[in-house]
């Protein structure tokens, strides 16, 4: 079994880059959903309080004002919605609407090391999907990305508008309604055949990891046939038409949702399982411990490093200004300028990003011995066998 690198999650716009330059981060992640009984009273009140913690952290009012400015933009987005934006040196580096409910507490700040948390756990994994709709008139797909919401790209959005013209059902009896019978049914699979075809390019194009497919059953049996083996591979069919009720569209969404949860959860296990197969064997491939995971990130030898945030806690770190980037005491910096002591989520976000490791968010349960990290490692730490 081998994991890849792959599906990691990503840091836009060079955040990676702009970590090794250093400088000042101002950050706010809040709650942006509109569904309240005052919602612009309530964001008023958000952005008030984000106001207040920036201004006692040290912020000016430049960058503050930057701030406020993208947590006054309406979502656009049902909700539950929340808002994430990340300002570099007074530049505006993101502001990112994630959909979906809060993944972290409200987090505001204003320090040399930024809470990139909140953004990855909202996108554990770099994660594109299809939803595809068909009916005996034709079909579309549209793409989306995990904690993503908005299409980047028009192309990411299809629809195929196949024949009509006689897909109404004859009424008489005999060989005609026989042969007009098979007429529609070749109409439909030519439809379906138009469908296929545009998923199976998108497929290509964007290697999406789930593709949910719901319809007319008559449809979506025709387009399964027709897609090729490997889009089929990641097909999860919703045995609803959306089109049909409101009802039959809530059961799309809570079937995506469910769906992109267990793609999630494998993840998780397959890491899990890769952790426990090489404990088993003890060739060394792994540590577990806050320590013994600050370590193999000092070295950048951290390939894929699972952490369980509130296991951590409010513990602390000591986040560096250049390599080996953090240290849990001062000892340990290895000549490199100390930022300080931060807390220890944003400590190995922060050195993951910077030695292009992976993360993972788990449940320290699932770790061995019930540690709060470990990692799998690029190569082993000691000897491959114990001496005799």
């Amino acid at each position: 079994m081998a994991l890849t690198q792959n599906d990691a999650p990503h840091l836009q716009s060079g955040i990676a880059e702009r970590l090794k330059r250093g400088g000042t981060w101002t950050w706010a992640y809040v709650d942006a959903s509109g569904d309240r009984e005052d919602p612009q009273h309530h964001a008023a009140l958000q952005r008030r309080k984000a106001e207040d913690v920036l201004r006692s952290a040290g912020a000016d009012a430049e960058v503050i004002d930057t701030v406020m400015a993208e947590l006054e933009e309406t979502p656009g987005v049902p909700a539950p919605v929340s808002r994430y934006v990340l300002v570099h040196d007074g530049e505006l580096v993101l502001s990112e609407v994630l959909p979906g409910p809060m993944h972290a507490p409200t987090s505001i700040g204003h320090d040399p090391v930024p809470d990139l948390l909140p953004l990855l756990a909202h996108r554990p994994l770099d994660l594109p999907f299809l939803i595809v709709e068909v009916g005996r008139e034709g079909g579309g797909h549209r793409a989306h990305r995990l904690g993503h919401a908005d299409v980047p790209d028009r192309r990411d959005e299809q629809r195929v508008q196949g024949r009509t013209d006689t897909l109404h059902k004859f009424q008489g009896g005999g060989w005609s309604h026989l042969r007009w019978q098979h007429h529609t049914e070749e109409i439909w699979r030519d439809n379906q055949n138009e469908v296929a075809t545009s998923v199976d390019e998108a497929f290509r194009r964007l290697q999406p990891k789930l593709i949910v497919v719901a319809g007319d059953i008559r449809a979506r049996g025709l387009l399964l046939d027709q897609l090729s083996t490997e889009a089929r591979a990641v097909v999860s069919e919703v045995p609803v038409d959306p089109r049909a009720s409101d009802a039959a569209e809530t059961a799309l969404v809570e079937h995506v949702d469910i769906a992109l949860a267990r793609v999630i959860a494998t993840r998780r296990h397959d890491f899990e399982d890769l952790l426990r197969t090489h404990v088993g064997r003890g060739d060394n491939q792994t540590v577990t411990g806050l320590g013994s995971v600050v370590e193999a990130l000092q070295q950048a030898q951290a390939s894929v490093v699972a952490i369980d945030a509130a296991a951590i806690g409010d513990r602390t770190l000591l986040a560096l200004g250049s390599a080996p980037w953090i240290a849990t005491a001062p000892e340990q910096a290895a000549g490199a300028p100390a930022i300080g002591p931060v807390p220890a989520v944003c400590a190995i976000v922060r050195a993951v990003a910077l030695t292009d490791a992976e993360l993972l968010l788990v449940n320290a349960a699932s770790l061995p011995n019930g540690a709060p990290a470990a990692a799998l490692l690029r190569w082993p730490v000691g000897p491959a066998v114990p001496a005799a």
